[in-house]
């Protein structure tokens, strides 16, 4: 790349000259970027009205400036430490240049699928998993190379133009006076975004969605304290404007049965705490029920694995369902069937947004623990207030949600509540935790939070029984994700950190009255509960395919699928004794079911195809 320039424009020479240049630079190169963005957002019938567009316009400029000052920090630190100013100058275009095609790759894909550019595309694209699908023919590829070509050109004079315009002698005031300026805009943009997002107002949470790999700043909690509270639920988004094409048609259900439901969710429930002596109280229950032994939760933290349970779709989905506000079509079928809904939980459910993604339709109805109270003390609060519902049901049918925090790390008990096993840590020091670390204490006071749980479960069971309507209650025990305490050996602790069976495998007990107890083998994750709610429970007759990318848990057992896990920084696809997992940067790496990688060995091509057709399923195309 030549990258001389004209005699009577040299490049300055100082330092000072050098970061007027490149902040120029830069500031353009944002605003290319915008122009890019723009191509994809609707500017004279944007869905967020006058709100939205004013929220863009603060937005925008601030996000690709500080995105393009990432990009810039390369060449930043060249041009302060050489002399002369070639490094500076090719360090630059290059990566800008490179900076822009990514952008006009990832408006192609949105404009195609409706989100943008990901770990996942990049290496079904060059890792071959779409060969089949997507033939990139040479004139593709030629026009490829023409559009890298003419940006590395415009990129070639849009540096030789602000060399002209850099001024001989550059004063430090007004540089130092921009860069606070863009600093201030992004820091509108982010106090804007944080006060939009504890109201709920999809006007502005609408327009994330333009932003490509936005990282919206939010604050949801500490804005609930000084009195800024979500919006009632709107309707649904115009859909002209939506991402999503869910559900491709309506639901046509009616049941002449009308069973109760109950779903207990516990924080953190790894599959081997069910036991007679850690859950006596589920062990029982399992006796009675259906007990799906290699059950996955869709993944490896609370949002993504209530997600799945609620929705029965992959966590992939979270950000078009939370930016349109859509609700699970479960509360929608619930409220027509005339169901009262108990929905508790032990921690607020507006972190992570539940009340804007799955239960963004009935969030009226939302009881949360009183935040004053301990939190093993906000579960005894919940159940006591659900059990109260239950005895008072008459012959209403209901929906009951009860989302246990005791055993949440550091694995919250009430004072004086006996160990079940000895040594018990008296309270978790996380800084202690690394691979020689003998975790006996820790998981011993895991076990006695997760029996503190299963007690209060039991109380809930007893209401059952005593107000008559066991016998017509469905109830599903299960947690959001599992918890790992160094399990595989590699120094992983508590959650989100992989997706092995240590931090995605949960115990699953269904009772469904009228069916015989059984313990299922075969692979079954959170993506099958709606889908089979629907169908038995609340008689809904369309094929699964239109609301759900999960299999009827009554049906018949699949052959071994592809599971898609989600965590808040990698996706993975888990099959059979296989994970593939996915960075933010394409990498792909294959592990085996010890988590350990497999050298040379490329994701199963149909897996990540099954992985990409449930991701893009319900996406406007």
């Amino acid at each position: 790349m030549d990258a001389s320039l004209p005699a009577n424009a040299p490049p300055p020479s100082t330092r000072w000259q050098r970061q007027a240049w490149l902040s120029l630079f830069t500031a353009l190169n944002a605003g290319a970027a915008i122009l890019i963005a723009l191509g994809n957002t609707p500017l004279g019938d944007n869905p967020g009205g006058t709100l939205g567009l004013a929220y863009l316009s603060i937005a925008l400029p601030g996000h690709f400036l500080a995105l393009g000052a990432l990009v810039s920090l390369l060449p930043l630190l060249l041009g302060l430490w050489l002399r002369s100013p070639r490094a500076l100058l090719t360090t630059a275009i290059a990566l800008q240049s490179l900076w822009l095609c990514l952008l006009l790759v990832d408006a192609k894909v949105f404009a195609l699928y409706r989100f943008h550019l990901n770990a996942m595309v990049l290496n079904m694209v060059f890792g071959g998993a779409l060969q089949d699908q997507v033939a990139l023919s040479w004139q593709t590829w030629l026009q490829g190379v023409a559009v890298l070509t003419a940006v590395v050109v415009a990129e070639l004079l849009l540096a030789w133009a602000c060399w002209r315009l850099v001024p001989g002698a550059v004063r430090r005031r007004p540089l130092l006076l921009a860069w606070a300026a863009g600093l201030a805009l992004m820091t509108c943009g982010q106090v804007a975004t944080a006060y939009y997002d504890a109201r709920g107002d999809r006007a502005v949470t609408s327009q994330w969605a333009y932003l490509p790999w936005a990282q919206p700043i939010t604050a949801k909690r500490h804005m609930h304290r000084l009195g800024v509270r979500s919006l009632p639920q709107a309707s649904l988004p115009d859909p002209r404007h939506s991402q999503l094409h869910y559900p491709l048609h309506p639901l046509r259900c009616q049941s002449n049965v009308q069973p109760n439901v109950l779903v207990v969710v516990m924080e953190s429930l790894r599959h081997d705490a069910l036991d007679a002596t850690t859950m006596p109280n589920t062990w029982a229950l399992a006796g009675q029920s259906e007990v799906f032994s290699r059950h996955y939760s869709s993944g490896n933290a609370t949002r993504y694995g209530l997600f799945g349970l609620l929705y029965g779709l992959p966590g992939g989905y979270w950000d078009s369902m939370l930016s349109e506000q859509r609700g699970s079509p479960l509360f929608d079928v619930l409220q027509q069937q005339g169901y009262d809904l108990h929905l508790y939980g032990s921690a607020p459910l507006y972190s992570p947004e539940f009340d804007r993604t799955a239960f963004a339709q009935v969030r009226g109805q939302l009881h949360t623990a009183p935040s004053e109270l301990p939190v093993a003390a906000r579960d005894r609060h919940i159940i006591d207030a659900l059990r109260a519902d239950i005895a008072g049901a008459g012959n209403r049918h209901w929906f009951g949600f009860a989302f246990l925090d005791s055993t949440h790390a550091p694995y919250h008990l009430p004072r004086d509540y006996p160990p079940l096993a000895t040594p018990m840590a008296a309270s978790i020091d996380f800084l202690a935790l690394d691979e020689d670390h003998v975790p006996v204490p820790e998981r011993n006071r895991y076990r006695t939070a997760v029996h503190y749980a299963d007690g209060l479960l039991g109380e809930l069971l007893q209401t059952l029984r005593d107000s008559g309507q066991a016998d017509n209650t469905i109830v599903l025990v299960t947690g959001d994700h599992a918890e790992e305490f160094n399990d595989l050996g590699l120094n992983y602790w508590g959650h989100n950190g992989n997706f092995s069976d240590h931090q995605v495998r949960v115990p699953f007990v269904l009772h469904w009255p009228g069916r015989t107890p059984a313990r299922h083998g075969g692979g079954s994750s959170h993506e099958d509960w709606v889908p089979t709610l629907l169908r038995h429970g609340l008689g809904c007759e369309n094929p699964l395919d239109d609301f759900s990318t999960g299999h009827d848990l009554f049906g018949p057992a699949p052959a071994e699928r592809a599971l898609l896990v989600e965590s808040w920084s990698q996706r993975g696809i888990r099959h059979g004794e296989r994970t593939y997992v996915f960075d933010k940067f394409g990498n792909a790496t294959t592990l085996d079911r010890h988590y350990r990688p497999l050298v040379d060995q490329q994701p199963d091509a149909a897996a990540v195809r099954a992985a990409w057709d449930a991701l893009t399923r319900f996406r406007r195309q």
